[in-house]
């Protein structure tokens, strides 16, 4: 037990049951969660509650969010809030930090052992925080020590005297202190008395929550409620993987319990699942669609996540040297894709560029009003044989003001965007490279600035599929542009003789015939095979020696439709392209 011997007779137990409600405000059927997709829960506080707000006279409405808004002007993060009795009706509840909620998850490491909802509805109740919010404050409970302030470590040695409160000094151990959650594991008997006056009050209609109607009507009698339909739901952590790669898929419908699942994988190996938390692999390069149905003895519900999964072809589409100026491509498109956070996002424009007549920007100036992330991703590049790497880019940013917190980072994969490293990060005005202008930013040619990502180790160099992620978080600033990519290093032999073999299969996909087409630039034994999307060669075109020249084959006629790779080796090396039978 962490509480030390002098206070353990303090201890009380305030005898306050918490159940999840099965009825919502309108008597449908329910788990007691309601999931709300919204911007608003990054830096939240009340304008989140009346995305799913439910009587406070009859429900404790716990909103859980991704950040909370830190008003107090100190450094630091906030892990939750709550409003105390006799507060607005309409934000009466608890708000929470994700990964601060519960002791499971993203909340396993947090070290709170889900206090965090214990503190703030301690709030909720009435109790204020123990040292009273002031220096040896008052927290209007008898029992409980006067103390200097918050206790902020793991878990003080006791005794921890402060205001004179010896011997026994802090009560560091109480749960409306801010000591870490694994230390906390008491209220006092007074702390307990007051918790229940808030509930036997009409303030704030809390004398109502646990009256015998209202307990009917929301569904927690504890007695067992009717069964409800699930809503079928699942988490896929991973957007972008490499032909080849497994996934797992973790079910996560909810409102009620399924007793079957049934998925479908388009793409995927298996295309069925009936297991609640499938893996599945995927062999061949396309973006594909996800389908869970699930089902209980009240109903079954579907859900379809579009675009789920996109499986990027192991070897890099690009080989260095790389520029792009964003002046020809399809942005976003099938090679650059675009996560969306909310509000404006990264779009080609005219108004501004570096080179050329294209670039790409978002509107902050008149497009964002809320906090928001916005990503591009850059097609895959083979660096296999190439050292030195460097990648460069154009930037145009202004911020709107000294405390700006606009971040721009970009990050790198070997991995086709499975797994992450961040190489370049800028905040603020030291992303800026316009100072601060609070009009609407269009740069002139004199506020770009060349930045450089840092990709020079061996982690990327030597790689054969290596990608970029954009990622821009909006935080109150102007405008931001970004042109002229370009991705060079010291380039292998091998990259040389790629370039000179200028492989190619045509017309491409493939309805009758088609042709590979090559050039040697001295003579040299060759292959060409055939192979499906398993690795197996199913034809051979041609094995023999050729001298210097251009080279056209046909590729062979009855292949079953499908996706196919044609294979050139000339002495030793291989290079490849796609090609698709229909």
């Amino acid at each position: 037990m962490n509480t030390p011997a002098p206070f353990q007779n303090s201890g009380g137990d305030a005898e306050i049951e918490f159940r999840l409600a099965t009825l919502d405000p309108n008597g449908n059927c329910t788990d007691g969660v309601v999931r709300v997709f919204s911007t608003l829960t990054n830096d939240a506080r009340d304008n989140v509650k009346a995305l799913s707000y439910w009587p406070s006279n009859k429900y404790l409405n716990i909103w859980v969010v991704k950040s909370i808004e830190n008003t107090s002007g100190g450094a630091g993060f906030v892990v939750g809030f709550a409003q105390f009795p006799g507060g607005a009706a309409a934000t009466d509840g608890v708000v929470l930090k994700y990964d601060f909620t519960s002791s499971i998850g993203t909340a396993a490491n947090s070290g709170n052992v889900g206090r965090t909802a214990t503190h703030e509805i301690g709030h909720w109740l009435n109790l204020r925080h123990i040292w009273g919010d002031a220096n040896c404050g008052s927290d209007f409970v008898t029992d409980t020590p006067t103390q200097q302030g918050p206790n902020q470590s793991n878990c003080p040695n006791f005794p921890s005297i402060t205001c004179n409160n010896g011997p026994n000094g802090d009560m560091f151990t109480n749960y409306m202190d801010y000591t870490n959650g694994n230390c906390q594991n008491i209220f006092s008997v007074g702390q307990c008395t007051r918790m229940n006056a808030a509930l036997s009050s009409a303030t704030s209609g809390r004398n109502n929550l646990w009256t015998p109607a209202n307990l009917i009507a929301t569904g927690t009698t504890g007695t067992p409620g009717a069964v409800c339909v699930p809503v079928a739901a699942f988490i896929n952590k991973v957007h972008y993987v490499c032909e080849g790669t497994t996934i797992t898929f973790t079910d996560g419908s909810w409102n009620g319990t399924p007793d079957t699942w049934s998925w479908d994988f388009p793409g995927g190996t298996p295309a069925t699942s009936a297991d609640q938390n499938p893996v599945i692999q995927y062999n061949t390069a396309g973006t594909y669609d996800i389908t869970l149905t699930v089902t209980n003895s009240a109903g079954s519900n579907s859900y379809t996540e579009t675009a789920s999964v996109v499986v990027v072809p192991a070897g890099g589409q690009y080989s260095v040297p790389y520029s792009e100026g964003f002046e020809s491509i399809s942005f976003p498109g099938t090679e650059w894709a675009v996560e969306n956070g909310g509000g404006n996002t990264w779009t080609q424009t005219g108004l501004a560029t570096h080179s050329g007549l294209s670039a790409v920007y978002i509107n902050n100036f008149t497009g964002n009003t809320t906090q928001t992330t916005d990503v591009f991703v850059t097609p895959t590049y083979n660096l296999s044989n190439v050292t030195q790497a460097n990648l460069t880019f154009w930037l145009a940013f202004a911020a709107r003001s000294a405390s700006s917190t606009d971040q721009l980072k970009v990050f790198a994969s070997t991995t086709c965007g499975q797994l992450w490293s961040i190489r370049y990060n800028k905040t603020g005005t030291t992303l800026s490279t316009a100072g601060l202008i609070t009009s609407n930013f269009i740069p002139t040619a004199a506020q770009w600035r060349q930045e450089t990502v840092n990709i020079s180790s061996s982690s990327y160099n030597n790689k054969p599929n290596v990608r970029f992620k954009f990622e821009y978080f909006q935080g109150n600033g102007n405008n931001i542009f970004i042109d002229d990519l370009n991705l060079d290093g010291t380039v292998g032999l091998n990259e040389v003789l790629e370039a000179s073999l200028a492989l190619s299969v045509y017309p491409n996909p493939v309805m009758n015939q088609a042709t590979v087409e090559f050039t040697l630039t001295e003579k040299n034994a060759i292959r060409i095979d055939v192979v499906d999307v398993l690795g197996r060669v199913v034809n051979t075109i041609t094995e023999t020696t050729l001298d210097a020249g251009d080279y056209q084959f046909e590729l062979p006629s009855g292949l079953a439709s499908g996706l196919y790779s044609v294979l050139l080796n000339v002495n030793g090396y291989t290079t490849s392209r796609k090609v698709v039978i229909q």
